[in-house]
């Protein structure tokens, strides 16, 4: 358990320092502003309990407010994401999967279920975060084409993080 505990830190550290330091300063236009901590929450195992996944996702989120300065909503939108990683992953497990304690990723969950799990809630996850970020009605279509073309550029930067750090286990 201290094991699991131990490379949990490191992600999140990792996916942390790799969302401050490289993709914050990345200029990608407006409407282009991804973000890969959101890994984090995404890959932790099958069986982390539901107050475990909400509490790191506060944590997670209001580590990330600090930071840039968001005044609650990211902790808000990760909370959100965790919660519904909760409804969401049982459609794309199996009682073995489970049993197994997976942590989802693509070569667990294969690549399309994987790119198709991520986008679901990376796209919600956008979608809170920037209507607390504007909050404001008269421009939702606008936070509605930031969230969709935020979460494609995550979801793909997710996507190599796995393809490159993350490799098969042989059987």
């Amino acid at each position: 358990m201290n094991q699991l505990i131990i490379k949990n830190i490191a992600i999140f550290l990792a996916l942390a320092a790799g969302d401050i330091i490289l993709v914050n300063r990345i200029s990608l236009g407006t409407f282009i502003a991804p973000y890969i901590y959101l890994f984090f929450i995404l890959q932790l195992p099958v069986r982390t309990s539901r107050y475990a996944l909400i509490f790191l996702g506060f944590f997670t989120g209001l580590f990330f407010d600090i930071v840039y300065h968001t005044g609650g909503a990211h902790a808000a939108a990760t909370c959100f994401l965790a919660l519904l990683r909760i409804v969401i992953l049982p459609a794309f497990i199996s009682a073995e999967d489970k049993d197994n304690n997976i942590s989802p990723g693509i070569y667990t969950l294969g690549q399309g279920s994987f790119l198709i799990y991520s986008l679901i809630l990376t796209a919600c996850h956008h979608m809170v975060l920037f209507n607390l970020e504007i909050f404001k009605w008269s421009a939702f279509p606008l936070t509605l084409l930031k969230a969709s073309v935020s979460s494609i550029f995550s979801v793909l930067l997710i996507y190599l993080i796995c393809l490159l750090f993350y490799r098969k286990k042989r059987i």
